[in-house]
């Protein structure tokens, strides 16, 4: 009987912990009328890691939802976006929802370059609104050393989540408009500081949030439709009787 009360309470317990983990609240690090960015203590596999923060960054743009999937698709134009991105590409195509990619970050002193290696993978839910799941790329290790050059001198960089999600929303003046909202937890590994590796992780991502905003609206893309994509139709405005 005790043997079961104490299993009882360690599993509520168990539970308790995990409500509170999913429950911690964000701390507002930037923000603006059209973006922001918040963080928290990341939580990987249960536990709190004392070591690395969960960040969220948010923007609205005007855009479609297939105008921000050709945007962030396109590799050649990531160093244009991704603030300290220098060279990003596809390393191998698996169907037309998921690749693998490499993207390539300058050397900041006194940082040592880094390099991320995702899967990534997107699909639409019922409500319209389209997510991305990245993750460590594990299975392109052959490929790797024929599509990365000098690839011993960077760092790779430990993602332990990241995930896009992109929503609809209805908009009374001309043209789409979609919420984005970010959240990734990342180690950027290395000796860096972690005062130092948090500032750095908000402040790239603030800017790489207000390039998307001030370059996607404009892009070729915006007249592209990606099959299998949804739009949300806009509702003409009607006078009031």
């Amino acid at each position: 009987m005790k043997k079961t009360s104490c299993l009882i309470i360690l599993l509520l317990f168990s539970s308790l912990q995990l409500s509170n983990a999913s429950e911690i609240p964000w701390k507002l690090w930037k923000k603006t009328s059209a973006q922001s960015v918040s963080y928290r203590a990341a939580i990987i596999n249960d536990q709190t890691d004392d070591k690395l923060i969960e960040i969220k960054a948010t923007a609205t743009v005007k855009s479609s939802i297939s105008g921000f999937l050709f945007f962030l698709q396109n590799v050649d134009n990531t160093q244009h976006w991704l603030v300290n991105a220098s060279e990003s590409k596809i390393i191998k195509q698996y169907s037309a929802t998921e690749n693998s990619f490499y993207i390539k970050l300058t050397k900041i002193w006194p940082l040592q370059a880094r390099i991320l290696i995702l899967n990534s993978l997107y699909w639409q839910n019922d409500d319209l609104s389209v997510e991305i799941k990245l993750t460590d790329a594990v299975n392109v290790k052959d490929y790797m050393l024929l599509a990365v050059s000098n690839l011993k001198d960077y760092l790779q960089v430990k993602t332990h989540s990241a995930h896009w999600k992109i929503m609809p929303k209805q908009s009374e003046e001309e043209g789409s408009e979609i919420a984005i909202e970010y959240i990734f937890i990342a180690d950027g590994r290395g000796d860096t500081p972690k005062w130092l590796a948090d500032h750095l992780a908000l402040k790239s991502i603030w800017k790489s949030m207000r390039n998307i905003r001030r370059q996607l609206p404009k892009e070729k893309w915006q007249q592209q439709t990606i099959k299998g994509i949804t739009e949300l139709s806009t509702i003409p405005l009607t006078d009031k009787p």
